[in-house]
């Protein structure tokens, strides 16, 4: 397996987590998707969970009422950063 598809699966790994909506794990495929695309854009926490929150907030149409996007993305970098240094 390559290294970029090791790295999506850890960042997916830690996605699945992520429920803001209540929804349950394994709903949010798509925003997932988006997501993880969106880590390999971003370098900054900051902007990063800006981005998060607006494809959740788009797929659902309302504002998010649940979960840390700036934690989260602070992790999704971190496991982006020490991945690939170390893979």
């Amino acid at each position: 397996m390559n290294e970029t598809a090791q790295l999506n699966f850890a960042l997916a790994d830690v996605l699945q987590a992520f429920d803001p909506y209540k929804a349950g794990e394994g709903f949010y495929e798509t925003e997932m998707a988006d997501a993880i695309f969106a880590v390999h854009q971003q370098e900054d926490a900051v902007q990063l969970a800006a981005e998060i929150r607006r494809i959740y907030e788009h797929s659902f149409d309302e504002p998010m009422p649940g979960g840390n996007p700036i934690k989260l993305a602070e992790t999704l970098l971190v496991i982006k950063n020490n991945s690939s240094c170390s893979l």
